[in-house]
């Protein structure tokens, strides 16, 4: 499953409004992340989220670095004292960004692709989020899911094509 706070509109599809320029715009910055960014998209995150104990787990980006979503989790965190951090998947290896694909028309990357790999020993039992910007197929959440093991996704946008993701609210 995965939550999301809203919807991304791509500008491919139609022009867009005021607030979905806004959207996107905050969708990329996530990915520095911004502190504008941050203050817009988190407390929507954690709204999503159940005041409970949890784990995050911030997803790496394509070159492996956490940074960005880890900044996600600890700003999420700061909202739910409950939930907890952790580095609980790596990559294997670099790989080539959905986006940079998706801009020289290639589709992005199939699950195996993505070259997940757990890295955490065992954990407390308690709902797994794996912590990310944007989901677009969904195939990195179903790759860091089989490598980990459990877990659901927590996004701030959805930019599938399809409405095949489901926001819990």
């Amino acid at each position: 499953m995965v939550r999301y706070v809203t919807r991304y509109v791509s500008p491919r599809t139609r022009p867009l409004t005021a607030a979905e320029t806004l959207i996107r715009q905050t969708a990329y910055d996530l990915k520095v992340p911004t502190h504008s960014a941050i203050e817009i998209a988190v407390p929507l995150i954690v709204s999503l989220l159940e005041p409970a104990p949890c784990w995050l787990i911030p997803v790496p980006s394509s070159s492996g670095n956490t940074d960005a979503n880890l900044a996600i989790c600890h700003a999420i965190k700061s909202l739910n004292p409950a939930a907890r951090i952790i580095i609980g998947i790596r990559r294997t290896h670099a790989v080539e960004s959905s986006c940079s694909r998706r801009r020289r028309g290639l589709k992005g990357l199939n699950v195996k692709q993505h070259a997940f790999q757990r890295c955490c020993g065992p954990l407390h039992r308690m709902p797994v989020w794996f912590v990310d910007n944007v989901v677009t197929t969904g195939n990195t959440l179903q790759a860091a899911h089989l490598a980990f093991g459990t877990g659901d996704g927590l996004v701030y946008a959805d930019a599938s094509s399809y409405s095949i993701f489901r926001r819990d609210v």
